[in-house]
C-alpha cells in the first residue's frame, strides 16, 4: 500500500532497489535509516496534524514516536 504518488515535472532517471541490495547499502551506511526515518517521521506527522489538528507539542511528540517507530522497523525488517 502506498500512502503518496509521485509525479514527476521534468525527465528522471528511476532506479529500483531490491530488498538484498537495500540491506546492503542500510549495512554500509546506517545513517541513511535514520535519515529516511526522520524525513517519513515528519511527513506522517504533518499529516496527522492536519487531519486531527494537533498543537506543536503534539506534534513534536507524535514526531519522536513516530521516528522511533519506523527507525524500528527499517532495522528490523533488513536486519541492521
Amino acid at each position: 500500500p502506498r500512502t503518496a504518488n509521485v509525479v514527476a515535472t521534468t525527465e528522471v532517471d528511476c532506479y529500483r532497489l531490491d530488498k538484498s541490495t537495500l540491506e546492503h547499502v542500510l549495512q554500509e551506511r546506517p545513517e541513511i535509516a535514520e535519515e529516511l526515518s526522520e524525513i517519513l517521521a515528519k511527513r506522517r506527522t504533518e499529516l496527522a496534524a492536519v487531519v486531527e489538528g494537533l498543537s506543536e507539542s503534539q506534534k513534536a511528540a507524535r514526531e519522536a514516536r513516530e521516528r522511533d517507530q519506523i527507525l524500528k522497523g527499517i532495522r528490523t525488517f533488513f536486519n541492521v
